[in-house]
């Protein structure tokens, strides 16, 4: 597939995706998301290490919204976990590899840490204010449910859904033939 044709996939999946979110307005801004993504430099993951946003620069990013107590999900971490080993040395059209954040919906500490260890979903970045979904991460990204955002590289999310499969199919349409 040439170059040409990457791009005006790439065109079409952004319109596509944006007509598709407008049907929910609170949801559905469309915008760049880099000076958020940059709040969350410094952050302290739930692992007691330092965020860093350094390691994310010019790859795509899935920003998961979860909760430990919520079974789809923990069944959406273990989809998740699959995705990111598929494609974390994988070349996108706008961006180059792929990270995992997850940003947690939980109030309390223990079955949280306990899920991410049971989960084993250790190698993803962790984050959790213990706010339920009254957490600073989640007004920042206007998130009021679990879902899954697919950031590239310039910041602006591409595809917005809770299934995993959604973020799976945009990944592929993206990936550059190298």
């Amino acid at each position: 597939m040439n170059k040409n044709i990457r791009t005006k996939i790439y065109v079409i999946v952004c319109l596509a995706t944006m007509v598709i979110l407008s049907s929910n307005k609170k949801e559905a801004e469309s915008q760049v998301y880099t000076e958020q993504m940059l709040k969350m430099n410094g952050t302290e993951e739930v692992s007691g290490r330092q965020f860093s946003t350094d390691s994310l620069k010019g790859k795509m990013i899935i920003l998961n919204f979860w909760a430990s107590y919520d079974a789809q999900s923990r069944i959406n971490s273990y989809q998740l976990l699959q995705v990111a080993e598929d494609y974390e040395s994988q070349n996108f059209h706008n961006g180059d590899g792929l990270e995992v954040v997850s940003i947690s919906l939980d109030k309390y500490h223990s079955p949280l840490k306990k899920a991410i260890q049971t989960d084993g979903t250790e190698r993803f970045h962790h984050i959790c204010d213990y706010k339920g979904t009254d957490s600073e991460w989640a007004k920042l990204f206007e998130v009021y449910r679990p879902v899954n955002l697919l950031i590239d590289a310039d910041g602006v999310i591409i595809a917005r859904d809770f299934n995993v499969e959604t973020m799976r199919t945009t990944l592929n349409m993206l990936a550059s033939e190298n």
